[in-house]
């Protein structure tokens, strides 16, 4: 039997690589050129990250303390919107066609907030800083 979690990832998959093998397939043909090719898969790619990051708020763990779970929670919820945005961003400038290194800072600023916002959450929560008011 297979996890619930496992069949929905597999099923995802499977989605993602057909996909990008039917672009492929499709500028075999000829119907499409390779820059369309390569323009649907980053937007398929952006909104693949949109969707995954809809799930990370909802993937916390177990912990004992309950201040780290609150920062982990609050890092994941920031993370969360931070890609999700940026999946979408993405996606949106591969569609009007802008040149390539735009959407690629899109998302290596979505990055960079949400490892300055990580680090900064850890930081202030952590045991050494002592309890923060």
């Amino acid at each position: 039997m297979i996890h619930r979690n496992l069949a929905t990832a597999l099923i995802a998959a499977g989605g993602y690589i057909g996909g990008a093998l039917a672009l492929k397939a499709a500028e075999k043909a000829g119907l499409i050129p390779h820059d369309l090719v390569l323009r649907g898969f980053c937007v398929f790619s952006g909104l693949a990250l949109a969707v995954y990051a809809n799930f990370l708020p909802k993937s916390i763990g177990t912990f004992r303390d309950p201040v780290s779970a609150m920062c982990m929670q609050s890092v994941l919820r920031v993370s969360g919107w931070a890609y999700m945005l940026g999946g979408l961003a993405f996606a949106v400038t591969n569609l009007l066609q802008v040149p390539y290194p735009i959407p690629a800072i899109l998302l290596l600023v979505a990055t960079a907030y949400v490892l300055g916002y990580s680090a900064w959450a850890f930081m202030e929560r952590s045991p050494s800083s002592g309890p923060t008011s």
